[in-house]
């Protein structure tokens, strides 16, 4: 059984620390991520996502988890143009975004208690994600000449671009910053002035 509100995350900053051996962000406080003012949320940041015991240790990319996941079926984005097709249904780290944002588990449903704050608005994709850009799915870049990772480095190192590709995919994570809203509101890792954040992958 998942910790629910009431126990304190004290040790969250310290634990990201552990886990990604990078610098800790605090970023995430004040965010769109940030239900700490929820009443349902127990006044913590973290414990909606993330708990220190009694997490889902069955997801690779997921530390700790602690939420609901979705368990719907996705019609994935596709066309004639990808030279690399996307999985049939998404992975890693697009599992756990999707785990609110697919609108069939609500916001509040972690530490094994269902909730009934479903996401709605434009952050609501449904299981309908033929309209979204392609997720759990391999750039081929149209000349290969070195690795992907030496470019856009992996969850597991300390990323060498903006956008990390995760167990080689391009995953919601590779453009948005879930603990971060230091860019765009909407979590964005580079900016879309100037179609900047396009223009990384896509230059023409």
């Amino acid at each position: 059984m998942s910790i629910r509100p009431g126990y304190r995350c004290v040790g969250c900053a310290l634990l990201a620390l552990v886990i990604y051996g990078l610098p800790v962000r605090a970023d995430i406080a004040g965010s769109v991520h940030d239900f700490s003012k929820s009443g349902w949320s127990g006044g913590e940041v973290c414990v909606v996502c993330h708990t220190p015991h009694s997490a889902d240790t069955n997801l690779v990319e997921s530390p700790l988890w602690n939420h609901q996941l979705s368990t719907t079926n996705y019609a994935m984005y596709d066309s004639a143009t990808l030279a690399v097709k996307p999985q049939s249904q998404p992975d890693g780290t697009t599992k756990l975004c999707l785990s609110c944002h697919d609108g069939t588990v609500a916001i509040d449903s972690f530490g094994s208690v269902t909730g009934n704050s479903v996401i709605s608005g434009r952050a609501n994709l449904t299981s309908n994600l033929r309209d979204d850009h392609p997720i759990s799915i391999k750039w081929d870049h149209q000349n290969q000449a070195t690795n992907c990772a030496n470019c856009h480095g992996t969850h597991t190192q300390p990323f060498s671009t903006p956008l990390p590709f995760f167990n080689g995919n391009i995953e919601c994570a590779t453009c948005h910053d879930v603990h971060s809203n230091t860019v765009e509101p909407t979590l964005l890792r580079m900016t879309l002035r100037g179609s900047q954040l396009c223009l990384h992958c896509h230059g023409k």
